[in-house]
């Protein structure tokens, strides 16, 4: 009696352990911690600079969460996301093993190292183990800012259909919140408590991030995602009492709300995306009018259908009519003015490209185009202020990261484009049944276009964004509209 007495209270533990993990491992749980994270990373990231102070708070969250994630992490999902979870860890290794020490007489074989190896001869530095990176630090921060989307990824994945379309709501959320806090810069103090960080467009709708182009592409991506939004719930959207039409009711609201916002800011890749975005939009409308028609075989009721996008077309236009003859619009002057920083933009291309090829094929380290670029700036190109990035996110990978970390792009870029093959190869039906996958890539899309002549995908908020459209994009099947 007394062994199964003794035996009770271990029981009582165990039953205790497993309800514990059964909660740590629902959905609502899954789904909650997602979306406090993203609140958290969209009013702390939305920087790219490395010595934010709300890296003190966005870092460590960044880690718990993602030793979260990967605590009740299954085989089957890393199975069922294979290919974004080998971007992941290939990313990180490759960022890891720029940070290893090597031998002097590997070091020095590098090529690239020609001008340093003469530097540590004349000043007596002897046989020194170094890191391949040239910059370690910056290394190490682009490493630590791998835990941010890294945690994004191990946690969305784990999501079910219904937890991801709450994540998909969420996500609009932010971007009305970023929208309505740009509104609010622009009526307040415009070098107010409302800019969240001490570099940033003074003056300008930059929202929760610290650029301007930021704030004005991730807002235009959002609006092909507000027409999937209004698609996935049931009902007509003629009913404004059923759940499509108050969901259109919002997004047409939203719409009102971000357009104008994207193109205040003043950004001329906020401008062109925005118009891909509609383009895109409009484009997915047609073609999901024309599926329902044909499946109910009524050309008039697909004319009907059609009829909506005409007329959205010319709202929106007006729109953007009223908004630049209100004087408000900055982004459409300097897209057919003079720029001086994108003529030096522009400059920053070929000096970039003689010193990824200098460096070619390990590249010059992940993170370090700062300092590697002063060591190559030509005279031509000197000025107060430093060069932060290439402002083309493709040509940095190439200097950066070297052959491996184009290779990881293409990669990519294949999964992007054999996603987009097989849903346009299906035809109208195909379209209609993965217009959540179709939307998020069309974002992606917006993203990818901004990234050759800006940086957006570093900010942790724009990165973590890009992992979710990533995964709605490569397994939100079967979503069927009504």
């Amino acid at each position: 009696m007394a062994t199964l007495d003794s035996t009770r209270p271990r029981r009582k533990r165990s039953g205790h352990r497993t309800g514990l993990m059964e909660r740590l491992t629902s959905s609502r749980t899954k789904l909650a911690v997602l979306c406090a994270f993203l609140l958290i990373i969209f009013i702390t990231g939305g920087s790219s600079r490395a010595d934010v102070p709300a890296l003190l708070l966005l870092r460590p969250v960044s880690l718990l969460v993602l030793a979260y994630g990967l605590l009740i992490l299954t085989r089957e999902r890393i199975r069922n996301y294979w290919p974004l979870v080998a971007i992941a860890v290939a990313s990180v290794t490759l960022t890891a093993l720029h940070l290893i020490p090597l031998p002097p007489a590997l070091w020095h074989a590098i090529p690239g190292r020609e001008g340093l190896v003469e530097l540590d001869r004349m000043l007596g530095l002897g046989e020194m183990w170094r890191p391949l990176t040239l910059d370690p630090q910056a290394t190490r921060n682009a490493l630590m800012a791998l835990t941010t989307p890294c945690a994004i990824l191990v946690l969305a994945i784990q999501l079910d259909m219904r937890e991801r379309e709450a994540s998909l709501t969420f996500v609009l959320a932010l971007g009305v919140l970023t929208a309505i806090w740009a509104l609010l810069q622009l009526v307040g103090n415009p070098r107010g408590p409302l800019y969240l960080y001490d570099l940033t467009s003074y003056g300008s709708a930059v929202g929760l991030f610290a650029n301007r182009n930021h704030q004005a592409v991730f807002l235009a991506s959002l609006v092909p995602l507000m027409y999937c939004w209004v698609q996935l719930a049931p009902g007509s959207w003629k009913d404004f009492s059923a759940g499509k039409g108050r969901r259109a009711s919002a997004a047409a609201a939203g719409a009102l709300l971000l357009i104008p916002l994207t193109l205040i800011a003043g950004s001329r890749a906020g401008v062109l995306t925005l118009i891909l975005s509609i383009c895109i939009t409009a484009a997915g409308i047609v073609l999901v009018s024309a599926a329902e028609g044909a499946r109910r075989r009524q050309a008039r009721s697909g004319f009907k259908r059609v009829a909506p996008v005409a007329t959205g077309g010319l709202v929106l236009a007006a729109l953007a009519f009223l908004t630049m003859s209100l004087g408000r619009d900055r982004a459409f002057d300097r897209l057919i003015g003079a720029d001086p920083i994108a003529s030096l933009r522009a400059d920053l291309l070929p000096v970039t490209w003689e010193i990824a090829l200098k460096h070619f094929p390990w590249g010059t380290g992940v993170g370090s185009f700062d300092d590697v670029y002063r060591m190559y700036e030509p005279d031509m190109l000197l000025m107060p202020e430093y060069v932060n990035h290439a402002h083309n996110d493709l040509l940095e990978i190439f200097m950066t990261g070297g052959m491996i970390g184009i290779l990881i792009v293409i990669f990519g870029v294949t999964l992007f484009a054999i996603r987009s093959w097989s849903i346009a190869r299906g035809g109208l039906a195909k379209i209609r049944a993965d217009i959540w996958p179709a939307a998020a890539l069309a974002a992606l899309a917006v993203l990818f276009i901004a990234s050759l002549v800006d940086y957006p995908l570093r900010t942790p908020a724009m990165a973590s964004y890009a992992v979710l459209l990533a995964i709605w994009a490569s397994n939100a099947r079967s979503v069927t509209t009504s």
